[in-house]
């Protein structure tokens, strides 16, 4: 299987780096040369990346008129650095995905795809963090960040640094064989992908959207969120009537009021089942819940993991 790895101009040379030591272990472990990677950049020249390090591709995009994948290393420090520059590979791109190829990204490099409009209609992930900045720039794409792996139509999208490694274990599995990845996996102490990334997303509450009305309510809900609140005696309480304050709201952060506070809440509990040993029934008391089991079945739907493992994972021994 023919394989080109891309040196795009401020790419991560760790995402370039991790996918060539894992297709060359995949090789050695298959005892044959499973995967031909070739490594290329837009004009054959080394690419700079993070810290002023620099990539040796071995040949220009132009050289290669056929691959059966290309592998795309992420942007996650160099992201809007890189950007303006994303349009010079859609030509080459559309061609070789028109011919054939899947097109594999890792972390950010979702946004190269997409700003040469090959992600138009499909579903993607990316970095969680990004996640908010891509929809404003890509409307027209289903952006999924809770998902490590997503794939439409031969276009194959990870999330975060870690995620890449899943993407190349999934592409050792599925071009290579379940054995083979799993020897990989075994080898180089790779724990089998999570399919979610949800539970490793840091919440930034959106405040820079300049209403001073629904940045007010915003701070006053930050020290009581504890507390039993209605919509109906919420929006009285900041001036508002009821319909208005749904509207000027949503506007301004994103979140209904409801998902807002929610949100909130499930922020807050993360850091007391990461900081101390509280009992679930205590933290959801203490987060503006009555019922634990509820408060239990909606952390695992929201966060990805159960209350109790959230905390085995990330809680200091």
């Amino acid at each position: 299987m023919h394989i080109t790895l891309l040196f795009a101009e401020q790419c991560s040379a760790a995402s370039a780096t991790t996918a060539l030591e894992l297709l060359s272990a995949a090789n050695l472990f298959a005892g044959e040369p499973l995967f031909e990677v070739v490594t290329a950049s837009l004009d054959g020249q080394p690419v700079a990346t993070l810290r002023g390090q620099t990539l040796q591709p071995e040949a220009a995009l132009d050289d290669i008129a056929r691959t059966d994948l290309v592998l795309i290393p992420g942007f996650l420090f160099t992201l809007r650095e890189a950007l303006p520059g994303f349009g010079r590979y859609g030509d080459w791109l559309r061609r070789r995905h028109a011919q054939g190829a899947v097109l594999a990204t890792m972390c950010t490099a979702t946004f190269l795809l997409a700003e040469n409009g090959l992600l138009s209609g499909a579903r993607a992930t990316t970095h969680w963090a990004f996640a908010e900045l891509f929809r404003k720039r890509y409307p027209d794409v289903r952006m999924d960040e809770r998902q490590n792996l997503c794939e439409d139509n031969r276009l194959m999208t990870s999330g975060g640094a870690s995620a890449a490694m899943a993407l190349m274990l999934h592409l050792i599995r599925r071009y290579g064989s379940l054995e083979l990845a799993q020897k990989c996996s075994r080898y180089l102490l790779i724990d089998n992908a999570r399919s979610e990334q949800s539970v490793y997303v840091m919440w930034s509450m959106p405040k820079s959207h300049g209403d001073a009305d629904i940045l007010r309510v915003q701070n006053w809900l930050e020290e009581n969120y504890d507390k039993t609140l209605s919509i109906d005696e919420l929006a009285p309480r900041f001036g508002f009537g009821v319909r208005n304050f749904m509207r000027r709201f949503k506007e301004a952060t994103g979140y209904t009021p409801l998902a807002y506070l929610q949100t909130l809440r499930l922020e807050k509990a993360k850091h007391l089942l990461e900081s101390t040993r509280m009992s679930l029934d205590s933290i959801t008391f203490k987060v503006g819940y009555a019922d634990s089991n509820s408060f239990r079945r909606l952390f695992q739907q929201r966060v990805g993991l159960l209350p109790a493992a959230y905390r085995k994972k990330f809680q200091p021994a």
